[in-house]
């Protein structure tokens, strides 16, 4: 029951994923950070099938760093987010990845910005997105809430709105969350917003 969602406000862009790691029944951990730092400016929060979305978001990071490494220069997000398209594309018609995408980054002449990439390498670029069956909820909370220009107070609050319903309404809701943020002043983890904690294992 994956959730992956965020939004574009006055000079930044902030996702969140939720942090479980589940398979079939089972839970395995349920801090898992489903939001990578391609850059020092970009963002990139996956859901999909765990193999694929650790081996695809790890390929993309790699990637985007060899550009950087070769032309001295790193790539914008839309050049990121088009290159992610364009890789989803071609391995769409070979050994397709399920994996869901949203980019999230920050340009000095661009601002802010928030990309959507699907499975089959549809791309848009978007105000706010999400996807997962929190969508659903999410969705719903910032079509209602959202709106342009919004404070980092004002979205933290939106999204904190968006975890409760998503909590409330959905019946095998995650219970972590984790909220990254990117601004001028770079990509960060901005909070965890935790009802549950691992228990470490004690050794025997």
């Amino acid at each position: 029951m994956e959730c992956v969602f965020g939004l574009v406000g006055n000079g930044f862009a902030i996702v969140v994923a939720d942090s479980s790691a589940v398979h079939s029944i089972l839970v395995h951990k349920s801090n898992e950070d489903k939001i990578m730092l391609l850059d020092s400016h970009k963002l990139i929060a996956a859901s999909g099938e765990p193999g694929d979305r650790v081996q695809f978001t790890e390929y993309i990071q790699k990637n985007v760093a060899l550009y950087q490494f070769r032309n001295g220069i790193p790539l914008t997000t839309a050049a990121a987010a088009n290159f992610t398209r364009g890789e989803l594309a071609t391995a769409l018609r070979k050994n397709p990845y399920s994996v869901n995408i949203l980019l999230a980054g920050y340009d000095k002449e661009t601002g802010p910005e928030l990309y959507y990439i699907d499975y089959i390498a549809t791309l848009h670029k978007l105000e706010k997105g999400a996807f997962g069956y929190g969508s659903y909820f999410s969705l719903s909370m910032m079509d209602r809430h959202y709106h342009s220009g919004m404070s980092v107070e004002e979205a933290v609050d939106l999204v904190d709105k968006c975890i409760m319903e998503i909590r409330s309404r959905l019946v095998v809701a995650p219970p972590n969350f984790v909220i990254k943020i990117v601004d001028k002043d770079g990509a960060r983890e901005y909070a965890w917003r935790e009802s549950v904690q691992d228990v470490p294992v004690p050794s025997a």
